[in-house]
């Protein structure tokens, strides 16, 4: 097992000017993506606290992420920065509001699949596919949600997002039958599953003073409660599976100054987003340890983008 948590605290200046580059890379003039810029300006310089303007940044760093990943590479993948356009256009403002009955989760399921194809592509990982696109002077065929090279073969990504803990064993399992589809020859396949829709209740806040503490609990839920269930899903032809969260946290800020009439102290909160990278190999596949490589290539990658 690997993992790997991110605390973004960028400057709240900082993060909208990142924004809004993203937003004019995208061509995005209105829908949710737009939206944010709103919400995170209100919430700093207004001081409005609405549900939407707490939750709001940690949804807006999905798309400065994509943005920052995909700036340099979108354009070696023909008709890809049109479909990054549709998922932020689309889709309610706050993940907690999705009904998958009506498909409102579609644009943050598609965009989950973007976030790992670019992550691999930050990380030097040779990714040939993603959603149907192949990369300019490549031949390849994939169905899958991403596909990469690796030591001369192919390698698929199916890329799921469960909406609760009970639909993790569904999504799992349908990743398995789409890597072992005879369709595809016997590739070997990587199953990806962002948990960020269940490993924290709807509408809260993880509370930390660094964030540090926060990273760990959530390694702790992926690796015993999630892990636990995907394992069993695993084939001899699936080399492991990537586990991923993106969750709003709030952070401490210097020293209280102010005491409430209870006699406690108020401190400053500023909202941050953690993101945590889980892999976890399978015991039974035989083959190299790629998921390993690729996961030391990811923390080095992120090592640098942060100094």
């Amino acid at each position: 097992m690997d993992q790997n948590a991110a605390l973004r605290r960028k400057p709240y200046a900082a993060h909208l000017e990142s924004l809004d580059r993203a937003c004019r890379w995208l061509a995005v003039g209105q829908g949710r993506a737009k939206r944010y810029s709103q919400l995170v300006r209100e919430f700093f310089e207004e001081g409005k606290r609405s549900r939407e303007h707490i939750l709001c940044h940690n949804e807006s760093c999905e798309i400065v992420d994509l943005y920052e990943l995909w700036e340099a590479n979108v354009d070696s993948f023909p008709g890809l920065r049109r479909k990054f356009t549709t998922v932020f256009k689309k889709g309610p403002l706050l993940r907690e509001d999705e009904n998958p009955t009506q498909s409102t989760n579609r644009p943050r399921n598609d965009a989950f699949g973007y976030l790992v194809a670019g992550r691999l592509l930050a990380a030097g990982v040779d990714v040939v596919a993603v959603d149907g696109i192949i990369s300019r002077n490549v031949t390849c065929q994939s169905e899958a949600d991403l596909t990469f090279a690796w030591d001369g073969t192919f390698i698929d990504i199916e890329c799921k997002r469960p909406q609760t803990v009970a639909a993790l064993r569904e999504r799992s399992e349908e990743a398995r039958e789409q890597i072992m589809c005879s369709s595809r020859g016997g590739r070997v396949g990587v199953i990806a599953i962002d948990c960020s829709a269940f490993v924290r209740p709807g509408g809260v806040l993880l509370k930390s003073v660094l964030g540090e503490a926060t990273g760990r609990s959530i390694f702790g839920v992926l690796e015993k409660a999630v892990g636990a269930v995907v394992t069993p899903y695993l084939t001899d032809s699936i080399p492991g599976f990537i586990l991923f969260a993106r969750v709003p946290s709030m952070t401490r800020v210097g020293r209280s100054l102010i005491v409430s009439p209870q006699g406690e102290p108020i401190y400053q909160l500023r909202p941050d987003s953690i993101s945590t990278w889980l892999v976890v190999g399978n015991s039974d596949y035989k083959g190299p340890d790629v998921l390993r490589s690729i996961f030391r290539r990811i923390r080095e990658s992120a090592r640098r983008a942060e100094s």
